[in-house]
């Protein structure tokens, strides 16, 4: 989608029904613009249908979602025929749970950044965690590179995924909070940076929320980056807590392998996987040189 991003309170007006016709039918051919921003639409829909939910059964409320109240967009002469218009106009008219189902399609776990927090012993940030070991701050207004975005990304996304297993609502909030804000700027993000402002407002629950909202983020950001930040801060969340388990699971040697030998990583992200990779081959586990070289690797590539 080109343009700035969608503002995040707009695309929840939209989704409670709030918008005039004529708001609803301008922000939805915004959105038809492009596939991309069908699909993280489409997401986002998800998303509120699940917590929805969630509010009903905690009211002991019963009964079907509601469908929400959009109206089909009037006929636009300059609008291109195609399966992305098609799509949209049904977003228009079809009830969440319905667009919940066509997001199913062929997902597995390979494509969630989440599966690294999984493998973790102990959810829950140590006391005083520090979630974010870049090199520097930016200044104000600085451009932040793609990857280096992604990975932030990433590394939150464990963040939230371990605080939220754990209840822990202020580190929560704070993960998601950060999610939302690196996410805003990227083209098509203001449905998923919406529903992460959500997601922080209720402490990262429900966990279907996350899990959709994790691969909306990756589909935007950059997949492959996201998924390095997600699994070196699982790393290094791993090495402070002696998690052994995590080190000899068969995702983690891969995630390893994969950076060490990555040529489009900087040269000390690279370095920083080769020193990882060499301390879990040698034998029993150095944990302070894991935990370094996992936050040296957030850190080059983050930075």
């Amino acid at each position: 989608m080109n343009g700035s991003p969608i503002d995040p309170e707009r695309l929840g007006a939209l989704l409670d029904g709030r918008l005039t016709e004529r708001q609803r039918d301008e922000l939805l051919a915004r959105l038809a613009a492009s596939d991309e921003g069908v699909e993280v639409f489409a997401d986002a829909l998800a998303v509120t249908d699940e917590l929805e939910r969630e509010d009903r059964a905690a009211a002991g409320a019963t009964g079907e979602a509601p469908v929400i109240p959009f109206r089909r967009p009037a006929p636009r002469a300059a609008w291109p025929v195609g399966p992305r218009l098609a799509l949209a106009a049904s977003l228009a008219a079809v009830a969440v749970g319905v667009t919940a189902l066509a997001l199913a399609r062929g997902r597995g776990a390979d494509d969630d950044p989440g599966r690294y927090a999984a493998l973790l012993a102990r959810p829950g940030l140590p006391a005083g965690w520090n979630g974010a070991p870049w090199t520097a701050a930016r200044a104000a207004g600085e451009t932040m590179q793609p990857r280096a975005r992604a990975v932030r990304i990433g590394a939150r996304l464990t963040d939230l995924e371990a605080a939220a297993t754990a209840q822990d609502s202020p580190a929560a909030r704070q993960a998601a909070a950060d999610v939302a804000a690196l996410l805003e700027p990227l083209p098509a993000a203001g449905p998923a940076t919406a529903v992460y402002a959500e997601l922080g407002r209720r402490a990262g629950e429900p966990a279907a929320g996350r899990e959709r909202g994790r691969r909306t983020a990756a589909r935007l950001a950059g997949a492959d980056a996201v998924a390095l930040g997600a699994w070196a801060e699982a790393a290094r969340l791993a090495a402070a807590r002696r998690d052994d388990a995590f080190f000899r699971a068969r995702p983690t040697r891969r995630a390893v392998a994969h950076a060490a030998e990555d040529a489009s990583l900087p040269a000390d992200a690279r370095a920083a996987a080769q020193r990882i990779r060499a301390a879990l081959a040698a034998g029993a586990p150095d944990w302070g040189a894991l935990e370094a070289g996992a936050s040296r690797l957030l850190a080059a590539a983050g930075g």
